[in-house]
């Protein structure tokens, strides 16, 4: 509802503030403009527009705020654009062409390097806010580095359309992998969503093949056995990753703030997930023997668990290459493969952990904490084929007793089935157990 004032500068400052926001039109006054009316917002903010019928549509222009914009010019305004719609303009639409004109320009001089620059800026002002994670960060800046910054770093940002955007990615794909492409294609359109025109817009991401590798006992105890000769600080970084299933990224920059060493916990901090919620680890005492340890032998005021002189931030850090611990470790185990993605990785080890938890009787959503999903589902879509094996042993119980079937037979085979699964060495030590039992 609009009611009827005479503009003036005492009727605005006593006009009340309501819970809803509600219109005055200037009338009254011997320089009152026909369609100018103020809008009062709950807020206490004071809005001047323009209305009027435009092909048969009101239609509503924006002038400015009381009292940055007097009521005088206010009127001057509300004049001017009278006269345009007079003229068979559209306000509106000249502000948003001259806008797209404005940043069309802008763009014209602008590189893409100089656009993942202002996205960076952006991106760090979300992190100090809370909103997005420094690890995120750091992996968009080595997308970019690594399959970006060469090809497209020195063209203008108006010089990539839909067609060079598609060659952009395919060339991206056949040089590493689906997974890769991926996170290009997530990284420009991110950059480019600020643009007029986003060439990535209705590009879709590739169906990735999920890594299902997991470490069998013999591979664990080669791994293990390769350990033996390392540094304590790697060799005690392994065992975290194995012990606590956690990503690298948080073992790694682990602080010793985030351990409870009474409980025995270990709390991931908000900043550090990728679920953007704190993570709760439970530590066995494994792991507990190792932070201990390691809290007996740390200086005073040392902030992580495991510290290092030699990066910028102040702990290991873990880059892949034939330098780097990880690989010396796997090539020492023999856990490295000619080909991609048949040499074990660091993630595989959290991979291991949570796959031997739902093998050995654990369930989807007792794996889903300790891995700190945010979704169960995420869980269920890589670890559900393991937990159906339990579900099927269940039921097989179940139908036995309804059925009234002798169950001995379902034991035997499940015995059958688990012998089968243990690697050779594991055999041998089964039936020289068995051998002694019956011995005695």
């Amino acid at each position: 509802m609009i009611t009827e004032n005479s503009f003036t500068k005492r009727c605005f400052e006593q006009l009340k503030i309501d819970q809803k926001r509600y219109r005055i039109a200037d009338l009254g006054h011997r320089e009152s403009v026909n369609g100018l009316i103020l809008e009062v917002m709950p807020s206490g903010k004071k809005v001047f527009r323009f209305r009027r019928k435009h092909l048969g549509r009101d239609t509503s222009v924006t002038i400015g705020e009381f009292p940055n914009v007097t009521i005088e010019n206010a009127r001057r305004m509300a004049k001017q654009i009278a006269y345009q719609f007079s003229q068979g303009e559209n306000p509106n639409e000249a502000k948003r062409l001259a806008k797209e004109e404005l940043e069309r320009q802008a763009a014209l001089a602008m590189t893409v390097q100089q656009l993942f620059d202002a996205w960076e800026a952006e991106f760090q002002i979300k992190i100090k806010i809370g909103e997005r994670r420094i690890k995120s960060l750091q992996d968009a800046r080595s997308t970019w580095a690594n399959h970006l910054k060469v090809p497209i770093g020195r063209l203008q940002v108006t010089a990539i359309d839909v067609s060079s955007a598609e060659n952009l990615l395919k060339k991206v794909l056949v040089k590493s992998s689906a997974a890769v492409r991926n996170k290009c294609l997530t990284l420009l359109k991110s950059m480019y969503a600020g643009q007029s025109h986003n060439p990535f817009t209705h590009i879709k991401k590739l169906t990735e093949t999920k890594r299902e590798r997991i470490l069998n006992q013999d591979e664990v105890r080669r791994l293990l056995a390769a350990l033996e000769d390392e540094p304590e600080i790697h060799r005690d970084i392994v065992m975290m990753l194995l012990l606590t299933g956690q990503r690298k990224s948080c073992v790694l920059s682990m602080e010793w703030r985030e351990i409870d060493h009474q409980r025995g916990i270990w709390l991931i901090p908000t900043s550090k997930m990728k679920a953007k919620k704190a993570h709760a680890v439970p530590l066995t005492k494994e792991a507990m023997e190792i932070l201990q340890r390691r809290s007996g032998n740390a200086e005073a005021g040392q902030k992580y668990v495991f510290p290092s002189l030699l990066t910028k931030v102040g702990h290991v850090t873990e880059r892949s290459g034939e330098r780097s611990f990880w690989h010396r470790i796997t090539e020492k185990a023999g856990l490295r493969g000619e080909g991609r993605g048949e040499s074990v990785t660091i993630h595989d080890l959290r991979r291991t952990i949570a796959s031997w938890s739902v093998m050995r009787g654990g369930n989807i959503q007792t794996t889903s904490k300790l891995l700190g999903h945010s979704d169960i589902s995420i869980t269920a879509s890589t670890y559900a084929h393991l937990d159906i094996e339990q579900v099927r042993h269940e039921l097989g119980i179940t139908t036995a007793q309804l059925l009234e079937t002798d169950l001995r037979e379902s034991k035997v085979e499940r015995l059958v089935k688990e012998i089968e699964q243990l690697s050779s060495i594991e055999k041998r030590e089964l039936f020289s157990k068995l051998d002694l039992t019956h011995t005695n």
